[in-house]
């Protein structure tokens, strides 16, 4: 019988606590200020314990539990709630209320999140759980949006030009927009070489402090995102034998965001009875590259380079857009 995964028949789910504290201070000229520490701690957290992953560096099947009792040379994953997770911030808001055609928000979150499982549910490392304690995949450390909406001082109701060509021409336009700026996400190093263990991956020898050169050339490029001459392969003296690299998981960030997102519009009347909107929208206004993370496999070619952008990174973010910029123009009549 093939058994890939089991439930414990003791298993119990995790659970998450929250706790926040927050301030908020009223500001002249119709502005609030809000701070709040915002923090979540998962237990239990549910992970995909391969029970049958290799135990022996270089150790083949035979490195496997379950290898010599019952001959099984497979994973078996067992859905383990024994790792926590946990979440820390600071998020600072400045708001300011509609008025005079003028609002505007921006917020700041600096934040850590740590814990043992990658994206994929299960564990980095399964000799030794502990070295998979570190910033999950999608921590970002530092977030900052500001938006806005203003509109222009002229036309009818407006401070100047409030009635004809003047009014024609320039009454009624509104500007909109969205800034956005992320740090990057966590870079986890790998290497070419083989762990004989399954189920584990080994990490490169760091063999002196690196500098991030935040360079991006694409991978017909020499240009580096970081420095890679302060690594080399998890082997012994001899070349050949395998063993835990030096090197942590998620220790250093990769390409960060930037995106800006507009709008114009118009609003203006044909007759007593029909109404006409004239609207432009751009999505990633400047155009601007949303660079994937580089290579960070020791032994590839592309090692330390930007090979590429992610065409859907912004949209995931929950941003807007789908990475390059797209501009609409429409037009809507109400009658």
């Amino acid at each position: 019988q093939t058994i890939s995964t089991a439930i414990p028949s003791d298993y119990r789910e995790g659970y998450i606590e929250s706790w926040n504290l927050a301030i908020q201070r009223q500001l002249p000229r119709n502005f609030t200020l809000d701070a709040a520490y915002v923090a979540n701690h998962t237990v239990r957290a549910p992970v995909a314990y391969n029970v049958n992953a290799g135990r022996v560096l270089n150790g083949g099947a035979a490195g496997r539990p379950l290898y010599a009792a019952y001959g099984k040379n497979a994973d078996v994953n067992l859905r383990y709630a024994g790792f926590s997770n946990n979440y820390n911030s600071l998020q600072v808001k400045a708001d300011r209320r509609y008025s005079n055609g003028f609002m505007l928000t921006t917020a700041y979150t600096y934040s850590k999140a740590l814990g043992y499982s990658p994206e994929d549910g299960g564990l980095w490392n399964y000799i030794q759980p502990r070295r998979s304690y570190a910033r999950l995949d999608f921590d970002r450390s530092h977030s900052f949006v500001q938006s806005y909406l203003y509109e222009l001082p002229f036309g009818k109701g407006r401070h100047w030009l409030k009635d004809g060509p003047g009014n024609w021409i320039l009454g009624g336009w509104q500007v909109n927009g969205v800034l956005t700026l992320m740090t990057g996400r966590p870079l986890t190093f790998g290497t070419t070489v083989s762990p004989n263990a399954t189920g584990n991956s080994l990490t490169p020898d760091q063999t002196g402090p690196f500098n991030v050169l935040h360079n991006v050339a694409g991978s017909s490029g020499t240009a580096l995102w970081f420095d890679t001459s302060a690594f080399k392969q998890p082997l012994d003296a001899d070349g050949k034998t395998p063993h835990w690299g030096s090197m942590g998981r998620n220790n250093v960030s990769g390409p960060g965001l930037f995106n800006i997102d507009a709008s114009l519009f118009r609003k203006f009347g044909i007759t007593e009875r029909i109404k006409g909107e004239l609207r432009a929208e751009a999505t990633n206004f400047t155009n601007t590259p949303a660079f994937g993370n580089p290579n960070t496999t020791v032994g590839s070619a592309d090692f330390g380079k930007v090979t590429g952008t992610l065409a859907g990174l912004i949209a995931n973010q929950g941003v807007g857009g789908t990475g390059s910029r797209a501009i609409q123009l429409g037009l809507r009549l109400s009658f």
